[in-house]
């Protein structure tokens, strides 16, 4: 028996390449100018139950949460999660824009970057750019617009890491600003 959101991403599926299926008198607006359906915190779907509280929340989150750590965990978690959808689902919704909050785990002597909020997801950064690579390349003519922030322990080194990986993972589908859906339609 289906669940409400096993119809529900059925549904959505559609939605996978409707960029491609906008009219053409469209195609000649700048994307800057296009709205395009987004989602918050896109990452949180995957959030780790067994993660510390990011090193960015307030003293009183963290000092309560390692007071009282099965108490207040579980409502940070139920607070944080603000997808169900893996980020390939939201992709095939429709989805275009990506909240993408970037964190480097304390301590972590590691170059590895995750997502956060308030917790940190079980997946790195860069295994999903390389899952919405694998997404575009079966999707052509779609967009997706990636929106980094927060850099929560991120140092220089490896800021330069995250922008270093993003440049060899996306390489020439990497776009300019100031572009129309219309260069899509016809450089592939």
């Amino acid at each position: 028996m289906e669940g409400p959101l096993q119809t529900f991403v059925h549904v959505c599926h559609e939605n996978g390449q409707w960029m491609s299926q906008l009219p053409e008198k469209l195609w000649d607006i700048p994307l800057y100018n296009l709205a395009l359906p987004g989602s918050h915190d896109t990452m949180t779907y995957c959030l780790d139950k067994r993660s510390a509280v990011s090193g960015n929340e307030s003293k009183l989150v963290k000092f309560l949460n390692k007071c009282l750590p099965c108490i207040v965990h579980p409502i940070i978690m139920k607070w944080s999660i603000t997808q169900v959808l893996t980020v390939t689902e939201q992709l095939e919704a429709g989805v275009r824009y990506l909240d993408f909050r970037i964190a480097h785990k304390a301590n972590d002597p590691s170059m590895n970057l995750y997502f956060v909020h308030m917790v940190y997801t079980t997946v790195t950064v860069q295994d999903i750019l390389w899952e919405i690579l694998r997404w575009l390349e079966t999707h052509p003519q779609e967009v997706v617009i990636i929106a980094c922030r927060n850099f929560d322990g991120l140092t220089k080194r490896l800021h330069n890491h995250l922008v270093a990986c993003i440049k060899e993972i996306f390489q020439c589908k990497l776009c300019p600003r100031n572009v129309s859906m219309r260069c899509f339609f016809f450089t592939f």
